[in-house]
């Protein structure tokens, strides 16, 4: 065999210079970190354990907070309950999220539009460049309104997500520790039209070259058609004009799903379910990484074989599995219906609805 030139035999000096990797072992580590976490983490969180917080945003308490709170079983979402008395923060952030009105009503203005909505809404933020102001307003002064946001952390890094604070709570001046270090926030115009000011045309506007015939093109295409729909969908999905369906897994009505198209996110996936009572759901195989707050009733949830206690305002976290989790709901009150909103980020379309696992209907809900 002819050698090249410049080429150093095994095991020569420059060889045995090369230095040890120093992060391969510490990412086997992370990631087994992560099983484990899945493995022992809390699967539920109990809502009335869950104290509550005051920022500048307004009155919240967080079930599932990663990085920060690092004791539960997922750690993919970020779940958080907020009351508004008279009317929250303003702050500016990336979209791509979902609001669910606990009670009350009020409405929220995104951009200087206003979207009203009523317990049972889905609030929907659109994904936009630079992101949405947005700030929430309650209706009636006697009485607070509640809502549950859901935001998956994995496309808030993709988007490259802040937080802007652009006015504070009232209630957070109400404090007085906050008086003396916190001044209400300057109203400025955050409308739709100036936030696109600072970007060039071709970013904001349609593109002419979209209907052509390379590649290239139709990715252009495929931008226009996201954008449209940001614009014109949906921003408020009406729970009560949801119809009810039927199927393997139980009853169930569908806020967010793949195969809708008419709204303004496909960021997730987000349905009620109800089980009557004394009843079940459907038992279930899949990746896990779904979230589940419970509106009304009592029951049990088998995860793998151990069963978890839930009730109402209680927040359940199902982990991600290498080969997937089997579950199934029970209704442990024999005289009424139990209903919980679950939501999982729609990974579905570009990584298989398997997600590196497995989906699989295991036995039908009952009755």
């Amino acid at each position: 065999m002819t050698k090249r030139a410049g080429e150093r035999p095994p095991g020569s000096r420059a060889e045995a210079e090369v230095p040890v990797d120093p992060w391969y072992e510490k990412l086997i580590l992370d990631f087994r970190q992560r099983r484990l976490c899945a493995e022992s983490g809390l699967v539920v969180i109990k809502g009335r354990e869950t104290p509550w917080y005051q920022n500048r945003q307004g009155r919240v308490r967080y079930y599932l907070l990663p990085p920060y709170k690092a004791d539960t079983a997922l750690q993919t979402m970020a779940v958080f309950e907020q009351i508004i008395h008279r009317h929250s923060g303003m702050h500016r952030h990336q979209g791509g999220l979902a609001i669910y009105v606990l009670e009350g009503e009020g409405y929220t203005i995104v951009d200087g539009e206003r979207f009203d909505w009523t317990a049972g809404d889905l609030l929907l933020l659109p994904i936009k460049p630079g992101g949405v102001a947005h700030q929430h307003f309650n209706r009636h002064s006697s009485r607070p309104a509640r809502w549950l946001a859901f935001i998956p952390m994995a496309f808030q890094e993709c988007l490259s997500s802040e937080v802007v604070q652009l006015e504070t709570s009232p209630d957070w001046l109400s404090l007085e520790n906050a008086k003396e270090n916190a001044q209400p926030g300057t109203r400025q115009d955050y409308s739709a039209s100036s936030q696109n000011a600072g970007f060039p045309r071709a970013i904001v506007g349609e593109a002419k070259e979209a209907g052509g015939t390379t590649l290239l093109d139709a990715l252009f295409k495929l931008r226009d058609e996201y954008r449209r729909q940001s614009e014109t969908g949906l921003k408020v999905v009406c729970g009560p004009d949801l119809p009810w369906e039927r199927n393997r897994q139980g009853i169930m009505k569908w806020y967010l799903h793949p195969g809708k198209r008419d709204t303004a996110i496909r960021s997730l996936v987000v349905y009620v379910q109800e089980i009557p009572p004394g009843g079940k759901s459907g038992r279930q195989r899949c990746p896990g990484g779904l979230v589940y707050y419970v509106l009304d009733g009592r029951g049990a949830v088998d995860v793998d074989g151990t069963r978890y206690q839930w009730e109402q305002g209680d927040c359940i976290a199902l982990p991600l599995k290498n080969f997937g989790v089997e579950y199934q709901f029970f209704n442990l009150d024999g005289q009424n219906p139990a209903r919980y909103l679950t939501v999982t980020p729609n990974f579905f379309e570009v990584l298989g609805v398997d997600l590196g696992s497995s989906f699989e209907q295991l036995e039908d809900a009952w009755p």
